[in-house]
């Protein structure tokens, strides 16, 4: 028998779940690095092409630099997740809870509100978590 069959059915998709969790946290990671390797290319490009580069080209680099943040702060809180997948309540549970922690500690605002809206929660259902100290408002 495996440890799955051993410790019950629900064990088994536990750890089926941490791994694809921990495997996408990975390839997210990879794009992000893809990500950032792109977007110095272009920013060399654009400082070689004139001396002085466009407003519009460094708002859009802007752009991609946040979104390069947005990916990585994703792929910590499924990384957080893969590593305990038998600690994952729903989010109204107890304060603390690893689901709970993981959104708290996204330093995006923007982005921990998107995620909580599209769980169909609010930062309340959060109980109140502290903001993490270097929160980013963009």
């Amino acid at each position: 028998m495996t440890e799955a069959q051993v410790a019950g059915p629900d064990r088994g998709v536990t750890d089926e779940t941490a791994t694809f969790l921990a495997a996408v946290a990975t390839v997210l990671r990879e794009t992000v690095g893809r990500l950032g390797v792109t977007v110095d290319r272009v920013t060399e490009m654009a400082a070689l092409r004139s001396g002085q580069v466009d407003r519009e080209v460094v708002m859009t680099l802007q752009d991609f630099d946040r979104l390069q943040q947005e990916f990585a702060a994703i792929a910590t809180v499924l990384e957080q997740l893969a590593e305990k997948p038998g600690e994952v309540q729903p989010l109204a549970a107890a304060q603390g809870n690893l689901i709970s922690d993981a959104i708290a500690g996204i330093s995006i605002a923007d982005l921990k509100e998107r995620l909580l809206r599209h769980l169909g929660s609010s930062m309340d259902d959060l109980f109140a978590l502290p903001a993490a100290s270097d929160e980013v408002v963009f």
